[in-house]
């Protein structure tokens, strides 16, 4: 008897002993506190009734072993009196803001008949998994974040507040709304999220949304993606961007997927138009395509391994710094359509063999510095007849191995008809004719994958050093909407 008597002593000093489930219907709000007997040894609670702010003050401050809460047959009532929180009011069906933060609840049942979850109503709680049903329809500024032990979240239809899942750092798989707008922060620094469903149709996606996300791999970009706000990928472990079929895209904030170890390919739409640092830092990334031109400013710094040729293939300007550090350069092609080179824009290109500047019929304007750091001398620069004396007697252009390249394009390329694409190899040189001046010529292998963009002269020629690629097989589609297949 002793014996039993002081076990039970010590589960009671331990909190075990009195550790019960309360199961409370309120006849009217804010009589939680005198409908419960023993609050602070409460474990699980489930209110039916109304209740209102004053009693989610009680639930914070008088129930700290509480981590269950089932309020699916409760609604929430307006509160207007002394003030709690810091505040004398608040409104009906709402989740009160901030005012459940912090405790120590791991599973909430929300009331069917809520609209709204307030700023950082449940953050830093022990929540496990949570479902906002479809009668919510939004949900406040840092609402879950630094819930450090969520994995599952599903929002049903909610909008959503900046940084709303910020900081769930065991967080792995969330479904958001269709069609949503994925706002600042969102998601930041949610280091084990894999997967997010629903992001194919989402609109926007803000500032620093999945910044750091570092287990995020994969992302289906969807056709209703209109704008992509600064850093919102920044450090993600993306190993692909593929935004080709976005077509509603129009521009893609600073640095948005700067910072990603991971990230091997970059493809914009024909008219989104990126801003500066758009993916620096980024050091397996490859290929990057930007259908609009122009590579703007520290662009790819730091990125030794990206094909110059393919970013610029359908560039005007190349921004200041845009490829510094790119190491790996090899034989570059310049695009006739090239105008202005930036300050220490190839600063580092080390790896730099060549520069096919065929296409051009006037000599692209420099910044300061732009070849820094490389071999000059032991470059060659192809020009044709017409701009060959232009290249040698410019500062910083003259500095190279200058040769002229000339081919004919009349006897080489194979085909007929004033109008057909036709193409033939002079080695590794992929030579193109159009019969006509086409707006490009979009150059893939046999995967699909886009290697280049040409933009034919005026009488519809244009030409590729396909030296980089080990592909055999090569497809071309003109703007013109005709097609061919040609093996090397």
């Amino acid at each position: 008897m002793c014996l039993r008597l002081s076990l039970l002593t010590l589960l009671a000093a331990w909190g075990f002993g009195s550790a019960h489930a309360l199961d409370v219907t309120l006849a009217a709000p804010g009589t939680l506190a005198g409908a419960v007997d023993d609050a602070a040894a409460v474990t699980s609670l489930a209110v039916s009734g109304s209740i209102d702010a004053s009693d989610f003050h009680f639930i914070a401050t008088g129930m700290p072993a509480l981590t269950a809460l089932d309020l699916s047959r409760a609604t929430v009532e307006p509160y207007s009196g002394d003030a709690i929180g810091g505040l004398r009011s608040y409104p009906a069906a709402m989740l009160p803001p901030m005012l459940l933060a912090g405790t120590g609840l791991e599973s909430i049942d929300l009331p069917l008949g809520l609209k709204a979850i307030g700023e950082g109503a449940l953050a830093g709680t022990r929540l496990h998994e949570i479902d906002v049903h479809a009668g919510v329809t939004s949900i406040g500024e840092g609402a879950f974040a630094g819930c450090t032990e969520l994995t599952e979240a599903t929002v049903a239809s909610a909008s959503l507040g900046s940084g709303a899942f910020a900081g769930c750092t065991s967080l792995r798989r969330v479904a958001v709304p269709q069609g949503s707008l994925i706002p600042a922060r969102c998601f930041a620094g949610d280091s084990l999220l894999e997967t997010v469903e629903g992001f194919e149709t989402a609109v926007a996606v803000g500032g620093g949304a999945f910044a750091n996300c570092a287990s995020l791999h994969a992302l289906p970009f969807g056709r209703e993606l209109r704008s992509i706000g600064e850093y919102a990928f920044s450090g993600s472990a993306l190993q692909e961007a593929d935004m080709s079929g976005c077509t509603a895209l129009a521009e893609v904030g600073i640095g948005a997927f700067s910072g990603c170890p991971s990230l091997e390919r970059l493809e914009l739409p024909e008219g989104c138009e990126p801003a500066m640092a758009l993916a620096m830092n980024t050091p397996a990334l490859k290929t990057a395509v930007l259908l609009s031109g122009d590579v703007p400013a520290f662009a790819f710094t730091g990125d030794s391994l990206v094909d110059i040729s393919a970013a610029v293939a359908c560039a005007t300007v190349i921004g200041d710094f845009a490829f510094k550090g790119v190491t790996r350069a090899g034989a570059v092609v310049l695009p006739a359509s090239l105008e202005y080179i930036g300050t220490g824009a190839m600063e580092g290109a080390t790896g730099l063999t060549s520069i096919d500047a065929s296409l051009l019929e006037a000599v692209p304007e420099l910044g300061q510095r732009v070849w820094a750091g490389v071999n000059q001398p032991s470059v060659v620069l192809y020009a044709t007849q017409e701009v060959a004396d232009a290249f040698a007697a410019t500062p910083q252009w003259s500095d190279f191995n200058l040769q002229l390249k000339t081919y004919d394009m009349v006897a080489d390329i194979l085909g007929s008809g004033p109008a057909a694409l036709r193409a033939a190899f002079s080695g590794a040189m992929l030579l193109v004719d159009c019969g006509c001046a086409a707006v490009s010529v979009t150059v893939t292998d046999i995967s699909g994958r886009i290697l280049a963009i040409l933009h034919p002269d005026s009488d519809g020629h244009a030409m590729l050093d396909t030296s980089r690629w080990s592909t055999d097989i090569y497809l071309l589609g003109a703007s013109t909407g005709q097609s061919l297949k040609i093996a090397r």
